[in-house]
C-alpha cells in the first residue's frame, strides 16, 4: 500500500498519557499547601508548556514572587513524581491499538515531548510505552520547545525522514503550531482544552479520540 507519509511524531503528555489531569491535580494540591489562589484557568494555562515556560507562567501568576514560585513548582514535583514512581498515570484512550498498529505495519515513529528527558524516560517505561519507540526527543535536548518546531524538525533528523512525509499526533495548541511550523501534517486529538478556531486552523485534522485517530490514519 502506497502511504502519503513515511512516520508518525507522537506526543506523549495528554496524547499517549493521561498525564496532563495528575499535573493539575497535583499543582491543586500544591497552590493548597502553601496557599496559594489559584483557579481552573490558572491550571489550564500550563496545559502544554515546557518546564521553563511553566516556571515563567507561575512567577507571573504570583507577581513576580520567583522565589514562592520555585517553592510552588518544588512541592508540585514532589507530589508528582510520587505519582509517576507509583505508576498511577493511565493510558489515553485508544493509544494501544494504535501503537500497535504502527509497529505491526513497520512505520517509523518517534516521541516529541516538551518533557525532560529523565522524567520523559520514566513515563514511558511506567506507562509500559517505552517498548513501541527507539526514538525520543526531549525538550532538554533541543533549543526551544513548543511552539516552536525544533522538537519535531529533530525527531524526524533522527529517523531520516523529510518533514513533509511526517504525520504529527498532538493534544495541545502549543504542539499543532510547532508541528504546523515544522511543515508537517498535524492530527490534533484535543485532551483537557479545545482549539480555538485559529488553532484549528492549522491542524490537518481534528479527532475526537485516538480511535477515530486509527481510522484516518489507516486511510492516508
Amino acid at each position: 500500500m502506497s502511504r502519503s507519509f513515511d512516520a508518525i511524531l507522537f506526543d506523549m503528555d495528554g496524547l499517549m498519557i493521561n498525564s496532563e489531569a495528575t499535573a493539575i491535580e497535583c499543582w491543586r494540591l500544591a497552590c493548597a499547601d502553601l496557599d496559594v489562589a489559584c483557579d481552573e484557568a490558572f491550571l489550564l494555562g500550563m496545559v502544554g508548556l515546557a518546564t521553563a515556560r511553566c516556571a515563567d507562567y507561575v512567577a507571573e501568576h504570583l507577581d513576580g514572587d520567583r522565589a514562592r514560585a520555585e517553592a510552588l513548582r518544588d512541592r508540585c514535583h514532589v507530589y508528582y513524581m510520587k505519582t509517576l514512581e507509583e505508576g498511577r498515570i493511565g493510558l489515553m484512550p485508544g493509544i494501544v491499538p494504535l501503537l500497535d498498529w504502527v509497529a505491526a505495519e513497520g512505520i517509523a515513529r518517534a516521541v516529541a515531548t516538551s518533557t525532560k528527558r529523565a522524567q520523559a524516560g520514566i513515563k514511558l517505561d511506567k506507562s509500559g510505552l517505552a517498548s513501541y519507540f527507539t526514538t525520543v526527543v526531549a525538550g532538554d535536548e533541543v533549543a526551544a520547545t513548543k511552539p516552536a518546531p525544533d522538537l519535531f524538525l529533530g525527531a524526524s533528523r533522527r529517523l531520516g525522514v523529510e518533514p513533509s512525509r511526517c504525520l504529527v499526533l498532538e493534544d495541545s495548541a502549543y504542539g499543532v503550531m510547532a508541528g504546523h511550523a515544522a511543515g508537517m501534517r498535524v492530527i490534533m486529538v484535543p485532551d483537557l482544552i479545545a482549539p480555538t478556531p485559529d488553532q484549528a486552523a492549522l491542524a490537518f485534522h481534528i479527532c475526537d479520540d485516538l480511535h477515530q485517530a486509527l481510522t484516518l490514519i489507516r486511510g492516508l
